[in-house]
């Protein structure tokens, strides 16, 4: 699937003004009165999940009406708890963590994280050049592979269960200390380690590609419990089955780690901002698969998805009500997230 023409706006995100529609009344109507101006925190670029927020975001300003600021930041969930944004850019993984306090976020949980909308699988693996002569993730042992991510800490947890699909650890490989994913994917392009860690359709992903002659994904193991197996061991994480040439570094079928991209709120975020922004991309899922090749997945199943790691925001939940999808799955881990954030 080709990737649409945002790049010249990724490749000079900074902070800038767009424009968001009005919001809904309790009836689903236009209100005459638009919501003050939102902030959507999105990832660094070169990132999918800074090119998943910026498409919403010119979906919505195509759309609608009321300005949005664009903030790129590697903090997300921070600012998006914090009331620093409305809304943000997640992943199911580092949400739970987040919001639970978890690991780098020990001792400060955001705690007013809420779910706008689950969306597609963002999957990743380990990139190696198509020459290659590594053809399975196992056969990593012992090469150089950027590790530990202190500016990325996400990244390595990635690696871990990722890795242990296979039975190996960080400690079985040559790691080449590294700061960010961008520095780990220009490591591998400098010929510095035999592999990475990126994700499919980023621009980094792309840019390794182009710098090497070709690129391509080492597949998991296709293990029945593979997916539960990842879930224990980090709750967001599951393992996603793709279709050879789905996109760059696809070359045959095969199976990568996923977890779900969501477009998060503040829980104090206005109810109906929030509900009208799920109902746009609820009535434009199409026109999103043309601005980036994750969106090709995305369908109003994964909207429905109840298998979620944080609550859902209130105007999300009127949404989903509103279209009779709102199911006793849905309420009963929401009632049990709640009260996991409030003990």
């Amino acid at each position: 699937m080709a990737q649409a023409s945002y790049a010249p706006i990724i490749a000079t995100l900074g902070i800038f003004a767009i424009a968001m529609g009005g919001c809904a009344s309790d009836n689903g109507e236009s209100t005459d009165t638009p919501p003050a101006l939102l902030v959507v925190a999105v990832g660094q670029p070169g990132s999918v999940l800074n090119a998943v927020g910026t498409g919403i975001a010119k979906l919505v300003t195509e759309e609608t009406g009321t300005p949005v600021r664009v903030r790129v930041t590697s903090g997300m969930d921070a600012i998006v708890g914090a009331g620093d944004a409305e809304l943000g850019v997640s992943a199911s993984d580092s949400a739970h963590l987040s919001s639970h306090g978890l690991r780098h976020y020990e001792g400060r949980p955001q705690r007013d994280l809420r779910l706008a909308v689950p969306g597609p699988p963002l999957m990743l693996g380990f990139l190696v050049r198509r020459d290659s002569d590594i053809d399975e993730l196992s056969a990593l042992e012992a090469h150089k592979v950027p590790g530990d991510y202190p500016n990325a800490r996400p990244m390595y947890h990635d690696g871990i269960v990722m890795l242990d699909s296979v039975g190996l650890s960080w400690d079985d490989l040559d790691v080449v200390p590294v700061a960010s994913f961008r520095d780990g994917v220009q490591a591998f392009i400098e010929g510095r380690t035999a592999a990475t860690i990126s994700s499919v359709g980023s621009g980094m992903t792309q840019q390794a590609d182009a710098s090497l002659g070709g690129v391509r994904f080492l597949s998991l193991p296709r293990d029945e419990d593979l997916s539960e197996r990842m879930w224990r061991a980090e709750p967001g994480f599951h393992a996603v089955e793709i279709e050879a040439g789905f996109a760059l570094g696809i070359d045959e079928d095969m199976v990568l780690a996923g977890k779900e991209v969501y477009l998060t709120a503040n829980a104090h975020a206005d109810s109906d901002a929030v509900y009208t922004v799920v109902r746009l991309i609820w009535e434009k899922i199409d026109t999103l698969a043309t601005v980036h090749p994750l969106f090709g997945r995305w369908s109003r199943d994964d909207m429905l998805n109840a298998r979620v790691t944080v609550p859902f925001h209130d105007g999300t939940v009127r949404f989903l009500k509103e279209q009779g999808a709102w199911t006793e799955a849905h309420d009963q881990i929401q009632q049990r997230l709640l009260a996991e954030l409030t003990d």
